[in-house]
């Protein structure tokens, strides 16, 4: 009875922490909307943890939009070159803000929905 009383606390404690990662995991909406929103500005932010969350949120955003072609087409997206890395941003922040039930999803999957009902290929 003890051993399945120790199985039984060993697996409540994984789904506890399993949870937690999830709600704190730095590839969902959540997490990146903020440095997006500094990176739709512009001029930029001039505060060094802005700045960090922008290029961390530009970086993201820069290789979803070289994937864009690439994807499925229902999702695919084809973002002109002139377009500048803040309006991509501004794209972005504007969808994802339209769900806020959302917020806890995959960031890259949410932000390629975006560029796609923005940009979509043709």
């Amino acid at each position: 009875m003890t051993g399945i009383k120790i199985i039984t606390l060993g697996i409540a404690g994984f789904i506890l922490l399993s949870s937690n990662a999830l709600a704190d995991d730095r590839r969902n909406v959540e997490y990146m909307l903020p440095g997006c929103r500094f990176q739709a500005l512009n001029p930029p932010p001039v505060q060094d943890s802005e700045w960090t969350q922008a290029l961390i949120c530009r970086d993201a955003l820069e290789s979803i939009v070289k994937n864009g072609p690439l994807q499925p087409v229902f999702l695919n997206s084809c973002v002109p070159e002139n377009i500048p890395p803040h309006r991509i941003a501004q794209a972005v922040v504007e969808f994802l803000e339209r769900d806020v039930n959302r917020l806890r999803e995959r960031f890259d999957i949410r932000a390629t929905a975006a560029l796609h009902s923005v940009w979509p290929c043709h």
